[in-house]
Formats: structure tokens, sequence, C-alpha cells
């Protein structure tokens, strides 16, 4: 028998409104089965101990996935981050943000800070 050395890992809660906290990491995911691309944000150093606890993290972290498309609307979630934040994403890392609405087809967030890191 082979043994399977394999870490099982946790989710991070996803994104929701009044969220706020700092983009600590931005990186292009491809699906392996389908070949879907998106950009997965995580927020670190956030407002929220809760959603961390209650999936048993001992994080506050927060990640969401932005799927990348030709045409986004301006209240998803890709277009939320283009419209507030621009179109590189290298410039997002250390942005301090609140997450104003997160709901479908009314997302929006907003800079809390403009101090480049």
């Amino acid at each position: 028998m082979v043994k399977l050395t394999a870490n099982i890992t946790k989710p991070l809660p996803v994104f929701h409104e009044g969220l706020s906290g700092t983009i600590s990491k931005v990186e292009v995911i491809k699906t392996q089965l389908r070949g879907y691309e998106g950009v997965r944000v995580i927020l670190s150093n956030t407002n929220c101990e809760e959603c961390g606890k209650t999936q048993g993290l001992d994080t506050n972290d927060h990640a969401d996935m932005l799927w990348l498309r030709d045409n986004v609307g301006q209240k998803s979630k890709l277009g939320a981050f283009i419209l507030t934040l621009g179109d590189d994403t290298d410039n997002w890392v250390g942005k301090k943000i609140v997450i104003k609405t997160w709901q479908s087809k009314t997302r929006a967030i907003q800079v809390l800070d403009s101090k480049k890191k």
C-alpha cells in the first residue's frame, strides 16, 4: 500500500458585508477539472474573529474567488475590485479595505487608506 502524504486543509471563511482587513495575497487560480480561472484574494487582520472559530480555524483571515471573465459588471465580485483598486492586482496587496455590500449583483468595496506599501 501507498502512504498518502496530502495535507487536509480547511477553507477560509468567505467575504461578507462589514468585513474589513488588509489584502495580504492575490493569486490567479485555475481549476484542474474545468480550467476555470479566477483571482483568489486573501484578506488578513480582519475585524471578524468569529468566522474562523466557527470553522475550527486559528485565524481571522478570509478569502474569496473573483472569477475571471472578458466582461464583468461593476457590481460583480471582480468588477467591484477592479472599479475600486484598478486592474493591476499587484497594486492590491497591502491595501486596507472594507466590504460595503456583498450580495449577488450588489457588491461594493471601499479603500480605508491610500498608503502604498
